[in-house]
């Protein structure tokens, strides 16, 4: 599975609402300058959070996004989920009527344990796990 752009902007858009997590929701502007996502295509990706319950707006002049959950509460699953649907390398994982063949396919087991590595790792790596290695980044960077 290669993850898509939508992914990889949802997550780093995700961050910087995070970043905001319990001081103020986060404008879309200010995700889309720091993060170079294009704004129609930002909102998309904040339209889809959104009905996933991953993350909420407040309106007025003050508002912008916040998460619907501390940051240690959501996963990368979740996120990736939301914006890629199912993250199975083969569709007979998600539906075995699909397949004529999977009571005896040999590789069907393969696919199967790739699909539960990927789950497990996007299960375990929460936003909070993202933010802590952000400030590790930060604190270790040593210039000269």
């Amino acid at each position: 599975m290669k993850l898509s752009t939508k992914s990889r902007y949802g997550v780093r858009a995700i961050l910087e609402i995070a970043r905001d997590y319990e001081r103020t929701p986060t404008k879309r502007k200010n995700i889309v300058a720091k993060q170079n996502i294009s704004d129609a295509y930002l909102e998309n990706i904040l339209i889809m959070l959104k009905n996933n319950g991953i993350i909420d707006t407040v309106r007025g002049a003050r508002g912008g996004y916040v998460l619907s959950r501390p940051p240690a509460a959501i996963t990368l699953l979740e996120i990736v989920r939301a914006l890629e649907g199912s993250i199975a390398p083969v569709d007979c994982l998600d539906n075995k009527s699909l397949c004529v063949e999977v009571p005896w396919c040999s590789a069907r087991k393969v696919w199967k344990q790739l699909y539960d590595s990927r789950v497990a790792v996007l299960e375990k790596t929460t936003l909070q796990d993202l933010l802590d290695s952000d400030e590790t980044a930060t604190k270790n960077d040593y210039c000269i």
